[in-house]
């Protein structure tokens, strides 16, 4: 690209350069998508908009300490359970599986409504071999409306626990 979108004026119904770099990291133009919110970072450093899609492009890329230093960054600005979550599955995709832990527990601190963290926990706790705290999350998860086959699913790992 050779314009800068952040200089571009924004008309009703046009795109935000947000919205422009989202458009490009869903077409997998990371670096395209990258140059644009280093752009954008100079500009606005403390954006949550900006400190998210550079932590998602990140994370997609498979740099988990990059993404998760700009979650952290973002966490400070904007505490949000799905921050805590998206921070527990970067530690958890970096093979911290404590940090993840923490992270998801956080979550449903704030949000004991969020039904994937449940899951997270028990598969975690599972991995760790702490058996009751993952029937337990396991069990909490299925109270939420999941499908009937990964209901089944979850209560056959419930069983074998």
């Amino acid at each position: 690209m050779t314009e800068k979108i952040e200089n571009q004026k924004v008309a009703q119904n046009e795109p935000t350069a947000i919205d422009i770099i989202r458009d490009l990291a869903d077409n997998c133009r990371w670096e395209d998508a990258l140059e644009q919110l280093e752009l954008l970072e100079e500009k606005y450093p403390d954006n949550p908009d900006v400190l998210y899609e550079f932590a998602r492009i990140y994370f997609e890329l498979g740099n988990y300490p990059t993404a998760i230093s700009y979650y952290e960054n973002l966490i400070e600005l904007h505490e949000t359970p799905v921050m805590y979550f998206n921070l527990g599955m970067a530690y958890e995709a970096n093979d911290e599986k404590d940090r993840a832990i923490s992270n998801y527990l956080k979550c449903l601190a704030i949000n004991p409504k969020f039904s994937f963290a449940y899951k997270k926990l028990g598969t975690l706790f599972m991995a760790r071999g702490d058996n009751e705290d993952a029937k337990e999350y396991f069990t909490d998860y299925l109270t939420f409306d999941v499908s009937a086959d990964e209901a089944q699913d979850i209560k056959k790992i419930i069983e074998r626990l």
